[in-house]
């Protein structure tokens, strides 16, 4: 087993790892959708999770009628105060970002969220400021499961990424980080509960099970 302190910083996704995100994404596109009568499905959902996708593909994939233009600000708009309302930190979470910054290790989050979404949810959730970085879907071209977004990361906390580990939960992500060059650890979820994982080198079933103190080896 490959020990925390192997690894040089630790980045988090947040949608899936920090927080129950995508029942909040799911609930604002069903009822946007909903006021063309149409609707999406968690199985239709899942191949967006953790992705760039946006209203593009939505508009193309399900024939919604209006502009681009029409759903993403108004979509926009719905999910800061998702977040802001809503955000619940997953089981965990908070105890093992606080156990590694306690151990000494740099921390990020990278999120294909755009910046205002994410900085409400950590707000909410209580670890604004907990991150030495912050990269968000705001600051690249190329979503997950392109690596661009692991590979900023590195760049930014001024580290190569094959000595950075990767929490992830979504198979876009698992890609992404692995494509960096880093190792990936998966985190189970209910909407990822019976989804193939791409090849992830270790697979939580929670963050409670993201021991930290015992994998760094500093006490409690």
């Amino acid at each position: 087993m490959i020990a925390l302190d192997s690894f040089a910083a630790v980045i988090f996704d947040m949608d899936g790892v920090l927080v129950d995100g995508e029942p909040l994404h799911f609930e604002a596109i069903n009822r946007l959708m909903g006021e063309e009568g149409k609707a999406i499905t968690l199985e239709q959902y899942k191949p967006y999770m953790g992705t760039k996708a946006g209203w593009a593909e939505m508009m193309r994939d399900f024939g919604l009628s209006r502009p681009r233009e029409y759903y993403s600000p108004i979509y926009r708009d719905m999910m800061i105060e998702q977040y802001r309302q809503k955000s619940l930190a997953l089981p965990g979470a908070i105890a093992a970002v606080q156990a590694i910054r306690r151990a000494g290790l740099p921390l990020a989050v990278a999120s294909s969220s755009v910046l205002p979404w994410v900085e409400a949810c950590l707000e909410r959730i209580g670890l604004a400021g907990a991150f030495d970085q912050v990269i968000t879907g705001s600051d690249v071209t190329e979503g997950k499961p392109d690596p661009e977004i692991y590979l900023l990361a590195a760049r930014r906390l001024g580290l190569s990424p094959r000595v950075c580990l990767a929490i992830e939960d979504a198979p876009a992500g698992i890609l992404s980080a692995k494509a960096a060059g880093m190792t990936c650890w998966a985190v189970r979820t209910e909407y990822t509960r019976d989804i193939d994982l791409p090849g992830p080198d270790r697979v939580f079933e929670s963050l409670l099970e993201f021991n930290v103190d015992e994998m760094v080896k500093v006490a409690a």
